[in-house]
This record gives C-alpha cells, sequence and structure tokens, in this order.
C-alpha cells in the first residue's frame, strides 16, 4: 500500500469519476484504474464499486477512506517541511554594520531571525562607515547598517531606520549627575574619553566642541565602544554614545547622562543601506523589517 494508491481512495470519494482522479494526480485513466484493482488484491476486497456511471466506495473502501485522509495528509505535511528545510539551510545573510548598531542593535534583531529561520547563516561583519560603503559598492556586501550623517551616495540606497539621540555620558556618582544646566565650557574641562576616529561618534564630538569653540581634554581614544564605557566608570571621566548603547547602564544606575548643551552639529542616524540596482531578497527584507520593528519598539 503506497501513498499513490491512498490518494486515489481519496480522490475518488471526492470526484466519484476516475476520469477526473487521473486528471487531478496527472496521470492516465488506466494507470488509475490499475493501481484500484491492485489496491484491492493488496488487501483482499473490493474497494470501488461503478454505480449510475459514478464510481463510489464499497463498505470496505469507506472504512480505509479516514485513514487514507489522514496518512495523505501526514505524508504532505511531512514533504512540506522537508522541502522548508532544504530551502531554509540554503538561506545566507551577509551584513556589515558600524560598530553601535552591531553592538546593541543587531543581537536582538538576529535573534528574532533564526527564531523564524532555524536553518539560516548569519554573517555579521563589523567596520566602518567608509569601508561599509566600499564594500557595498563592489558587492561584497548585500546590506550594511550604518551610524552615519547619512551623507548622500549615488550608488547606494540609503534609508532612514531612527535618529540617533547621541548624550554625554558619566558616572553615576558624577558631580553632574546633580546639574540640569551644563555649559559647553565646563564639559569641556573634564578629562574625555574618545572613540576612535572615523566613528560616528567620535565626528559627533569634535563638531560640536568646534561649533561651540572649545578645545576637548582627550585623555584617551579607544577602538571598542564597550571599552570607552568602562573607561568612562573607571576613570571618572566623560563621553559621548548613542543613548541606544547606554540603556543597560542607566537602568542599573552605573551611567548617568544628560543632553549636550551649546550649539549642536547636524543630526545623524541610524541607516540601511544596499546597492542601487540589488532587489532586496525574501531574507534581506525580511532583516530590513526587523530591525525596523526593533527600532520603534526601544523608541
Amino acid at each position: 500500500m503506497n501513498i499513490l494508491k491512498l490518494q486515489i481512495v481519496v480522490l475518488i470519494e471526492k470526484y466519484k469519476k476516475v476520469t477526473d482522479v487521473a486528471s487531478e494526480l496527472g496521470l492516465k485513466q488506466p494507470t488509475v484504474s490499475f493501481h484500484m484493482k491492485s489496491l484491492e488484491s493488496e488487501l483482499g476486497t473490493p474497494l470501488f464499486q461503478s454505480r449510475s456511471g459514478r464510481v463510489l466506495l464499497t463498505e470496505a473502501g469507506l472504512a480505509l477512506h479516514p485513514y487514507a485522509v489522514r496518512i495523505v495528509a501526514l505524508a504532505s505535511e511531512a514533504e512540506r517541511s522537508v522541502k522548508q528545510t532544504v530551502s531554509r539551510s540554503k538561506v545566507k545573510l551577509d551584513i556589515g554594520a558600524s560598530q553601535v548598531p552591531a553592538a546593541y542593535l543587531l543581537p536582538a534583531v538576529l535573534a528574532g531571525l533564526v527564531r523564524q529561520y532555524p536553518e539560516i547563516e548569519i554573517s555579521v561583519s563589523e567596520a566602518g562607515e567608509p569601508g561599509l560603503r566600499e564594500r557595498l559598492r563592489t558587492r561584497e556586501l548585500g546590506l550594511g547598517v550604518l551610524h552615519s550623517g547619512g551623507q548622500a551616495d549615488e550608488s547606494l540606497h540609503l534609508k532612514k531606520i531612527a535618529d540617533d539621540e547621541a548624550v554625554l555620558i558619566f558616572p553615576s556618582d558624577h558631580p553632574f549627575i546633580y546639574k540640569d544646566d551644563l555649559a559647553p565650557d565646563e564639559i569641556a574641562r573634564e578629562p574625555w574619553i574618545q572613540h576612535a576616529q572615523g566613528s560616528r561618534l567620535r565626528e559627533f564630538a569634535d563638531s560640536w566642541a568646534e561649533l561651540n569653540g572649545l578645545h576637548l581634554w582627550n585623555k584617551m581614544e579607544l577602538q571598542s565602544s564597550e571599552a570607552v564605557k568602562r573607561s568612562v566608570v573607571q576613570g571618572h571621566a566623560v563621553a559621548v554614545f548613542s543613548k541606544i548603547g547606554v540603556a543597560a547602564e542607566l537602568e542599573s544606575g552605573s551611567l548617568g547622562y544628560r543632553q549636550l548643551p551649546g550649539i549642536m552639529p547636524e543630526r545623524g542616524g541610524f541607516y540601511l543601506a544596499w546597492r542601487k540596482g540589488h532587489a532586496l531578497t525574501e531574507i534581506q527584507q525580511a532583516f530590513a523589517d526587523s530591525l525596523e520593528s526593533e527600532f520603534h519598539s526601544i523608541n
């Protein structure tokens, strides 16, 4: 007893005609009739009967029918499951990201994608914005998440996902925690922990200082955003940081923050970037939708 024979039982009950069953299965009528007889021989009892130009199930056929329905349905479900697994096993997602989104935004988004596509293979490469833009142009990457000022690019689509809220951070026991009216010059006199050259936050801090005629006391320059936060706490210093990246520290009370006073640089943001002329794949679009949803849930 094979699946095809059971499919015939199900379809005979549905259509009552061998020609319709043959059409549904893409077989010739004699082939269907052969399998019907073969199944009756296998089970040792008549399963089909002709009456008034229709083919009906006998009592034995009616007893078999509900089991045939369940077995055929299970076989179809099993086939779909295997095909989905094979399809998913081939799904790959390569993403480039600037340091802040790579560290503080992508983990939650990618965890959600893995739950949705269990067999997905994800590769995330972290780099500065100039390097990411170049890799997108040369097709090394399909998607990038940029932390930037949103500079126009003739070769790339840039979709703004959210504004960047850059704030001044300091230890929770710093005197600034008790002041709401900070002046630019008193902030400049504090020891600063700076992000590395080329990062959006370093660009923002330098622009703020220039716009307000200040010279910052740069005590340390670090590549790692996590190292910047730790050094602020341990060195009793200050730094500029994206508020999204200090949410955990603000909640735990290990850091405090204030809005920067004075003349502010143009506000940057987080952008999804991809090459012009490139249509997003299904998995890339799923990532883009998840990324946007994550930002909305945070803000």
